[in-house]
């Protein structure tokens, strides 16, 4: 079953899985006495240290770099709103909440990437949707 076997996706998967979760939680237990602008530089630094020694890479700029950089941005701004949210909300609706991006990027990939919509990833999605309602309640 290609799901267990993952493919060479499933174990990255499951560690971005383990330090999104670790790294919301940090960021909740530090969002009481460091500012949100002040967690998002630190953020950012920390994301380019690691980005320059994860691998060599080809400075060029052809159209999916600058997909590439629209996809920063984005979450830059992501980060931003996900920080604020944090300081003001509790951890245990705020990170489920905005954990459901996935529900997002499923559906632009359906429509935009011609992914196939099938009735599982119908379920998936509904199935965390229905989640995040039970954990907000």
């Amino acid at each position: 079953m290609e799901l267990l076997n993952g493919g060479g996706w499933l174990k990255p998967s499951l560690l971005a899985l383990f330090f999104w979760g670790l790294w919301g939680f940090l960021t909740k237990l530090s969002a009481a006495e460091v500012p949100w602008q002040t967690t998002m530089i630190l953020f950012g630094v920390c994301t380019l240290v690691i980005g320059a020694f994860a691998g060599p890479s080809k400075p060029q700029m052809d159209t999916f770099h600058f997909i590439a950089l629209a996809a920063g941005i984005a979450g830059g701004v992501g980060f931003l709103y996900f920080f604020v949210a944090l300081t003001k909300g509790p951890a245990s609706i705020v990170i489920p909440l905005t954990s459901l991006y996935m529900v997002v990027a499923s559906v632009l990939a359906v429509i935009l990437l011609s992914e196939p919509l099938t009735i599982k990833k119908i379920l998936g999605i509904l199935s965390a949707i229905l989640a995040m309602v039970l954990l907000a309640a």
